[in-house]
């Protein structure tokens, strides 16, 4: 990634084997906005990777890399050169040499370096802890800092800025290709361009307000889908006792994450399992059977599962064949969440298939102890979470602020001076920008 340094200047530091170079706490967190503290920061996204990268920058970034990074040679760094080494705590005569992480040091502008390790949480967590033992203080990237320059140079405005700063932000977070190229476009300038765009054709034309109101429409529509970038969906299973909702979740993810046995009541707190399928994140969770009871611990299990459907993006209602549902659990369903999508499933559809096929035409068979339907069900589930994927390079609010505020333009088609003034701000009526 690029380094939005000023300085070019070559850099040398030295890498010494032994000695160790400790950053004093009076130029760091005693001062934590000032120019003297040194920090750190997490550029890779959210989620396990293969390689993980932090960066360092501050006055005293070189010494606090000489404290703990060990080579095998002293020879100094010029910028943009490549180290391998080992990241170990410092050792002394009475102490004897910790295990150390093997790392990648980058040199990346004058006291700012990339440090890249294994993608781990344990190996990043060892590195951020060891840099905030001597007093380096972790913070979020820094502004625009994974922006490329290119993007940069077409930002005109404080507005311009926020949305780019928002995109760098969602972006970090999203763990998945479709919904990082969602942010990525955005990023790139896609709701800026189209901001850009519209000031300029109502400042020329104001009968053109309804125009841009419908496309203002058409955006606020993505934005059910670009608020959840950074969040997988939650899919709820739900249904009565032992009808294999622990299974199918198992089915899903592809390993044992629920508990299974013959007998009900096995599950009596919302399981939670995240996955991807077809380049979207999805968290499963698996609830305790619904059906009356005076078993107090029970209760709880089935309280906390109907909170879980009032708040999903997609309730999965899992019977089996010849079962009838409880009517009363039916309503208490449709009271929670009122308006939430569901999907039914007829599971253990090889016990009795002639059954299954007439407990209700729209429902889904599936078999989860061998995975018969279970890839059509999640193909469902996505269909019904995603109804389309964005062009590429189209414009998508991507967070709360961002849809309220293109929902509002989108109300101003007969008032083009209303609209020109959202459109400059960038934020709804009466909110100012921070």
């Amino acid at each position: 990634m690029d380094c939005l340094h000023p300085c070019n200047r070559r850099y040398k530091m030295s890498l010494p084997q032994n000695n160790t170079l400790p950053i004093s706490s009076d130029e760091s967190n005693d001062q934590p906005q000032s120019k003297q503290t040194t920090r750190c920061a997490l550029l890779t996204g959210a989620g396990r990777s293969a390689i993980a990268v932090i960066e360092i920058w501050g006055p005293r970034a070189a010494d606090g890399v000489a404290t703990f990074f060990r080579t095998n040679t002293a020879r100094a760094m010029d910028v943009g050169q490549v180290r391998f080494g080992v990241w170990a705590q410092p050792t002394s005569a009475d102490q004897a040499h910790t295990a150390g992480e093997s790392i990648v040091v980058v040199p990346t502008a004058e006291q700012c370096f990339e440090l890249h390790c294994h993608g781990g949480p344990a190996a990043i967590r060892r590195i951020i802890d060891d840099l905030a033992s001597i007093s380096v203080r972790q913070v979020a990237p820094r502004r625009f800092s994974a922006i490329p320059a290119s993007a940069l140079q077409s930002l005109v405005d404080d507005v311009d800025r926020r949305l780019a700063d928002e995109a760098c932000d969602v972006l970090s977070r999203c763990t998945t290709v479709n919904t990082a190229a969602i942010a990525l476009d955005q990023l790139r300038g896609g709701l800026r361009q189209w901001r850009r765009q519209s000031i300029e054709t109502l400042a020329d034309r104001s009968s053109d307000a309804a125009d841009i109101a419908r496309q203002a429409g058409a955006i606020a529509s993505a934005g059910r889908l670009g608020i959840r970038l950074a969040k997988p969906f939650d899919v709820v299973l739900a249904g009565p006792p032992n009808v294999g909702k622990s299974s199918l979740i198992n089915a899903m993810v592809g390993y044992d994450r629920s508990i299974t046995m013959d007998f009900a009541g096995t599950t009596r707190d919302v399981l939670d399992a995240d996955t991807v399928f077809d380049g979207w994140p999805l968290r499963l969770r698996d609830t305790a059977g619904l059906h009356a009871s005076d078993d107090t611990i029970e209760r709880q299990g089935i309280d906390r599962a109907m909170l879980a459907i009032a708040n999903a993006d997609l309730v999965v209602q899992v019977s089996e064949p010849g079962l009838q549902w409880d009517p009363t659990v039916i309503d208490a369903i449709r009271r929670v969440g009122p308006s939430v999508p569901s999907l039914q499933v007829i599971n253990k559809s090889d016990l009795s298939p002639a059954e299954s096929i007439d407990s209700s035409k729209d429902a889904l068979a599936t078999v989860a102890t061998t995975g018969q339907g279970v890839r059509e069900l999640l193909e469902t589930m996505i269909t019904m979470l995603v109804a389309e994927m964005p062009p590429s390079g189209s414009p998508v609010p991507i967070n709360q602020r961002q849809w309220d505020w293109v929902a509002e333009i989108a109300r101003l088609g007969q008032r083009p001076d209303a609209m020109l003034a959202c459109l400059t701000r960038g934020e709804q009526q009466g909110l100012a920008l921070s």
